[in-house]
């Protein structure tokens, strides 16, 4: 992926510099209240033995890495530092290939091959917050960055994060699911409940490994992100190696989290995964059809005009937790985006913003509008379905989520088996 430059910078810690002394003759051993650091060794030869050796014990983390950076000068200083840092839980990292840290990175989940994969070259440090366990509530989420450094500077960073998606947060039910439900974004198949593009991927989590939450609830959703949603890469092959590069960590990661975790079940590999439409322009003798949908209409408005035509891309394939249709010059400026949920933990999640506001739709479910969101929920045969429309860019004359959300859902309901749906729209004021 590319070097760009992410918006902050985390503080990492620095590798302590070789010793520029030889460290002391043999002295007096100091008191008890003050025990002398793990043997400092000298520039040319092993570290002395301690004047009283305990028994030798079992082989472990601290022993492998007395016995690796036995005969190495200036990495016995490095060693115990990580190796303090490793104790805490909290942070690991590698620099080049020393073999002195353990290869898997976050939570154990991730393998070197696979890390190798997201980056490039450079150094890879991983920096994680502990993994919560299934029967703690006090966390909503849990953190793993992985970076890439290049002479002691940050070049690029991904994101790994175990978090519980929350219905009665706005973040969640907008932010998320415009983030992580871009039409940029392919199912991962079979029955494996996630979605990945070249810059974000997630699997959702059984609900019978998510702290006991309730089966309607939302899910506990296992991701990852990588620089802006767009991946900005003209390369279409160079893009379906990121993604699937993406696709294939994020159901490790989901799995090593299962295991951390106890949970049972695992997901398997992604196979191949369907390749994303490019976005086609679209002009005022174009197709006449909202996302393509029979018995909807598009209006010229929505297509641009002249020199400023719009384009519209949407999810590939025709199943999955979510299928999106998105409208606009820039789509990460000014795009209109329709969304159909149809995993019902997943639509769980944005149900109560389908009641929040007064301004509300009619019909054979229920429905609101806020803003530049409208929300519509439905019952279907397989559980809760939503609907969604957003704007990211305000227009003076039209409302696109007021205007055109009933005939997409009705259309929509259609097209995936939940049969004939009415619905009616808020009339507008002029």
């Amino acid at each position: 992926m590319s070097d760009e430059q992410p918006r902050e910078r985390d503080q990492m810690p620095e590798e302590e510099r070789e010793p520029t002394r030889s460290p002391a003759p043999e002295a007096q051993p100091k008191p008890e209240a003050e025990p002398a650091p793990e043997a400092e060794p000298a520039p040319e030869t092993e570290p002395k033995p301690a004047a009283e050796p305990k028994p030798e014990p079992r082989p472990g983390a601290r022993e492998r890495l007395r016995r690796v950076v036995r005969g190495k000068p200036g990495v016995a200083v490095v060693g115990a530092v990580v190796g303090a840092l490793l104790a805490g839980g909290t942070m690991a990292w590698r620099a080049g290939e020393l073999p002195f840290l353990p290869r898997d990175m976050c939570w154990s989940s991730l393998s070197s091959g696979t890390v190798d994969r997201l980056f490039s070259d450079g150094d890879i440090r991983a920096k994680e917050t502990p993994l919560e366990s299934s029967r703690s509530s006090d966390r909503r989420a849990s953190e793993c960055r992985l970076q890439r450094w290049e002479d002691d500077e940050l070049k690029w960073e991904i994101s790994a994060e175990v978090r519980d998606l929350d219905r009665f947060q706005a973040w969640d039910g907008r932010e998320w699911t415009h983030e992580f439900l871009s039409p940029a974004m392919a199912p991962l198949g079979g029955e494996t409940p996630g979605m990945a593009s070249a810059t974000r991927a997630w699997v959702a989590l059984p609900a019978s490994c998510t702290s006991g939450r309730a089966d309607d609830g939302p899910p506990t959703v296992v991701s990852l992100s990588s620089g802006s949603l767009e991946s900005h890469e003209d390369d279409a092959a160079e893009e379906r190696k990121y993604r699937a590069a993406m696709a294939d960590a994020v159901v490790e990661l989901t799995n090593g989290v299962l295991a951390e975790k106890g949970c049972k079940g695992r997901f398997p590999e992604p196979g191949e995964l369907a390749r994303t439409k490019q976005p086609k322009v679209l002009d005022e003798h174009g197709p006449a059809e909202l996302c393509g949908l029979k018995g909807t209409r598009l209006p010229s408005w929505m297509k641009g005009s002249g020199d400023y035509p719009r384009a519209m891309r949407s999810t590939p394939g025709t199943s999955g937790p979510a299928h999106s249709c998105e409208y606009g010059r820039d789509f990460a400026s000014d795009a209109t985006r329709f969304t159909t949920i149809e995993d019902p933990r997943l639509a769980h999640l944005v149900e109560p913003l389908a009641r929040r506001s007064p301004v509300r739709f009619r019909g054979d479910g229920y429905g609101t509008v806020s803003g530049d969101l409208s929300v519509y929920v439905i019952q279907c045969q397989t559980g809760h379905v939503a609907f969604l429309a957003q704007e990211e860019d305000f227009y003076e004359k039209h409302a696109a989520t007021v205007e055109l959300l009933p005939s997409y859902v009705a259309a929509e309901a259609k097209r995936i088996g939940c049969g004939k749906v009415k619905v009616t729209g808020p009339k507008l004021t002029s």
